[in-house]
């Protein structure tokens, strides 16, 4: 455990609290992370395979990638605007009824969101260089750049053959 929590000092950028209980119990001094993660950092494609998702918008005719956490003092600091160049997140704090855990309650979550048609190109090319392990977010950026030659299908007549080939990918 001394040389996992080694190796990993000064990476950890959100679950610190519980770091640094580990930090404590071992005698080992904490390091604080850099919360501004650098172009192509593969912390970011961590957050994604566990807080993340990678979800196809209909209504948006778009790939998104979203991330929401805990709000707290670490989940604050973090800065996201340069994980994947050319492309920035919009950063909202939002106010959450926690119903499958607390009934009623109201906790906080910072959202990260990477939504825009022109981002699309550069969210697949940071997850080609920084796979995910979840299978199934990856074959959704995989799915980027076809369906980027394909998106302009949807307003096509439902009879075209342009419009069968969106439906398909849509199902897919």
């Amino acid at each position: 455990m001394t040389c996992v929590i080694k190796n990993i000092n000064g990476l950890i950028r959100v679950k610190v609290d519980s770091f640094k209980k580990a930090c404590s119990y071992l005698n080992i001094e904490y390091v604080e992370g850099n919360y501004v993660l650098e172009p192509l950092d593969p912390y970011f494609a961590g957050l994604i395979d566990t807080d993340g998702s990678i979800v196809f918008n209909y209504t948006s005719n778009r790939i998104e990638c979203n991330l929401e956490l805990k709000h707290n003092l670490y989940s604050q600091k973090l800065n996201l605007d340069y994980v994947i160049p050319f492309y920035k997140p919009s950063r909202r704090i939002l106010l959450r009824n926690k119903k499958n855990q607390t009934p009623g309650r109201i906790f906080k979550s910072i959202a990260f969101k990477f939504q825009t048609v022109n981002g699309m190109i550069h969210l697949y090319s940071y997850f080609m260089k920084n796979r995910l392990y979840c299978d199934f977010k990856f074959y959704r950026v995989t799915k980027i750049k076809d369906f980027i030659k394909i998106r302009s299908y949807s307003r096509y007549p439902k009879d075209s053959p342009e419009f069968q080939v969106y439906s398909s990918f849509v199902l897919d």
